[in-house]
């Protein structure tokens, strides 16, 4: 169970640092091929291999810069699945200033696949405070959520 743990932990890790400054299969390999990622309070969810590439490829394009730190695991294991908590903070590099720009936390689902530990569903939730852009990050973050409109469900 311990080497189920830090085989978790390295993939989020992996997640972390393939979405700033990897690539977007590096990404996707992540999840599962039938893996889900949403953002609750945007209504956003994005499903499947292909889906997943195609929205990192906007959030790195529209959004350079994005630094996502993970803390605070609490990862819970049966088996070939796993399920998971933690909190994230993620911080928007300007050319002024460094922001927070957000704060809030992952629910995830993970699967064994025989090989490596990979994300099945990722929900992420936004601290109350933390729900909407302003200033700076307002206009920074419009090239973003105009590119989100292609995954928003009501």
């Amino acid at each position: 169970a311990a080497a189920d743990r830090v085989m978790i932990q390295d993939m989020l890790a992996r997640y972390a640092w393939e979405i700033d400054h990897g690539t977007p299969e590096g990404f996707a390999a992540v999840f599962s091929e039938d893996g889900v990622f949403e953002v609750v309070a945007l209504k956003l969810r994005v499903e499947g291999t292909r889906d997943i590439i195609a929205f990192a490829k906007d959030l790195q394009r529209t959004m350079p810069n994005l630094h996502h730190v993970m803390s605070n695991f609490a990862i819970n294991i049966s088996g070939d699945r796993a399920s998971g908590r933690c909190e994230l903070n993620e911080f928007m590099a300007l050319p002024d200033a460094i922001y927070p720009n957000v704060q809030g936390w992952y629910e995830d689902e993970y699967v064994f696949d025989g090989e490596r530990w990979r994300i099945q569903h990722r929900r992420n939730f936004f601290a109350p405070s933390a729900a909407g852009a302003v200033g700076p990050l307002a206009e920074y973050s419009a090239a973003f959520m105009e590119a989100c409109a292609k995954y928003q469900h009501a």
